[in-house]
């Protein structure tokens, strides 16, 4: 059954004149209390480093920005480690006071453009700070995931932990430009640090040189729902995310839904090329979406109301 999201419009993109220069990438709204909503996101400097920040908004209207840092959260990973290249915030889990984001760390590579591999960050929300829990990464390349683990999204379900991650499952190179091909998979923990990975994708491509990129999971009274990106690779146009979606009785074996999607580009402005990643929220009984615009964020972020009438 279709969901009808209804665009309330843009809400914000960085300015260019302090530590960011551009991109408001994997928005991840987190709802303080009745009064503000904090929206994480991953932005570049000049040097096109991805660093998480935040903005607080008013949590009915978004568009009412309440606080813009512009500055980093925590700094790049120390040198020779996975994430010495760039940090993106994935999801969260709330640990009592503390928040535990799950992120993936971006390593430059010589070959191809880039490696990733998810790390632990704790955000102690009293004194407001972020440090990594772990100098090294909890999933990386390995055995059944040879080019990169990445977009991790967990939730706790009992006494378990569940992700859904990206992985690659090779590269290709159009005009001799590396493009990575990944998709969705699944792991489970105790902990939410030790995780028994899956062998195989959890979301089957649709067509040859597809990605499927940044699972949102949300728990249904029939199961589970998945929000996704995704997009081809063999031109411009084609590289050009959407919105896709999957359904689950179990959250290891899913149906894709795609063609329920009403969320789609505009004819004109900020979200006309691209509209992906994403992210929700519940406010005052309504359902909420925080999605990036064109190129991956570069044309801001901006907000849906699902309509439920």
């Amino acid at each position: 059954m279709q969901q009808h999201w209804v665009k309330r419009g843009f809400i914000y993109n960085v300015s260019g004149f302090g530590f960011f220069k551009s991109h408001v990438t994997r928005p991840i709204p987190y709802l303080i209390d009745d009064s503000k909503l904090r929206i994480f996101f991953a932005s570049r400097d000049n040097t096109n480093t991805m660093l998480p920040t935040f903005i607080d908004v008013e949590p009915g209207d978004p568009r009412t920005i309440i606080a813009m840092p512009e500055v980093p959260l925590v700094d790049l990973g120390e040198k020779g480690t996975f994430d010495d290249s760039g940090v993106v915030f994935g999801s969260y889990v709330d640990y009592g006071e503390d928040v535990m984001f799950y992120y993936g760390g971006w390593k430059r590579r010589r070959e191809v453009s880039f490696e990733v591999s998810i790390g632990m960050i704790k955000w102690n929300k009293a004194a407001d700070t972020f440090e990594r829990v772990f100098k090294g990464p909890i999933v990386a390349q390995d055995i059944y995931h040879p080019f990169m683990a990445a977009n991790p999204f967990v939730i706790k379900e009992g006494d378990r932990y569940r992700m859904w991650y990206c992985s690659g499952t090779g590269w290709k190179f159009p005009e001799g430009n590396p493009e990575p091909l990944y998709t969705v998979f699944h792991a489970e923990s105790h902990d939410g640090v030790r995780w028994q990975v899956s062998t195989e994708p959890c979301i089957r491509y649709a067509y040859d040189g597809e990605v499927i990129s940044a699972p949102w999971v949300s728990k249904t009274p029939d199961g589970y729902t998945m929000w996704y990106s995704t997009r081809g690779c063999k031109d411009r146009v084609s590289k050009n995310y959407v919105i896709g979606m999957a359904r689950s009785a179990d959250g290891y074996k899913w149906i894709r839904c795609d063609e329920e999607v009403t969320l789609i580009r505009s004819d004109s402005g900020w979200d006309s090329e691209m509209v992906c990643y994403p992210g929700f929220y519940k406010y005052k009984g309504r359902d909420f979406m925080i999605y990036s615009g064109n190129h991956v964020g570069v044309g801001g972020i901006g907000y849906a109301i699902l309509n439920n009438d």
